[in-house]
């Protein structure tokens, strides 16, 4: 079923079972972005048409339900992601997940994504320790010259800051007008081009469906 939302264009942001306490069986709750930008009657259509696809399918459409990307359960679901990457039954560390009252472990699986590579460099010493973000690997250390008040200081670079960010399907990088390496990915409809530190603040704040797979080792942060 996820596949073949995936392949009709439909994003989905989180897929989990759950089996809430007033309902006698488990449930498919499928977030997508659709449900707010074009409303619930669209997503079901679309979610009927991809499930129409399926052969021999003992799932039936009353089994899923469907909310939206602002949903409390995708927070809930990348939660248990971050530490569960693989499909697996876990126990929700609260008796409510995504605010759905739960009796037993919920099922998370885990969302298709492409594999993006944020790399990092500051200069050593520099005062405004400000941290300089790419697509694009550094591959030769550079220094920060700065003469103030007829004084010349030098401040070596540091490399091996790097973030590995899950970007939602369909994200690629390509160059700008500029001829730097930027996202691009469909948001709202629409193909928008992303540069490293808005793709940073997406993972960060658990946006749009982007998460950190790995994160440096020291704590660094971007203005």
């Amino acid at each position: 079923m996820l596949d073949l939302l995936g392949e009709e264009g439909v994003a989905v942001r989180a897929a989990c079972w759950v089996k809430p306490i007033d309902k006698d069986r488990w449930m498919l709750y499928i977030a997508t972005p659709i449900w707010e930008e074009k409303g619930p009657l669209e997503a079901y259509r679309q979610l009927t048409h991809a499930h129409r696809s399926l052969e021999n399918a003992w799932l039936t459409g009353s089994d899923v339900t469907l909310v939206g990307e602002k949903h409390p359960l995708v927070k809930d679901a990348l939660e248990i992601l971050k530490r569960f990457p693989h499909w697996t039954k876990v126990k929700p560390p609260r008796p409510l997940f995504g605010g759905i009252p739960v009796e037993d472990e919920v099922y998370v699986y885990p969302l298709g994504k492409v594999k993006v590579t944020i790399y990092g460099m500051t200069f050593r010493e520099e005062p405004s320790r400000c941290l300089h973000l790419s697509f694009e690997p550094y591959t030769f250390k550079i220094a920060l010259v700065e003469e103030r008040n007829g004084q010349r200081n030098e401040y070596p670079a540091e490399t091996g800051i790097d973030w590995v960010v899950a970007a939602p399907e369909g994200a690629t990088l390509e160059r700008d007008e500029f001829g730097q390496l930027v996202l691009a990915w469909n948001r709202n409809g629409t193909r928008r081009r992303f540069r490293p530190n808005e793709v940073w603040s997406f993972a960060k704040l658990g946006l749009h469906g982007f998460r950190f797979l790995s994160q440096p080792s020291r704590n660094e942060s971007v203005p």
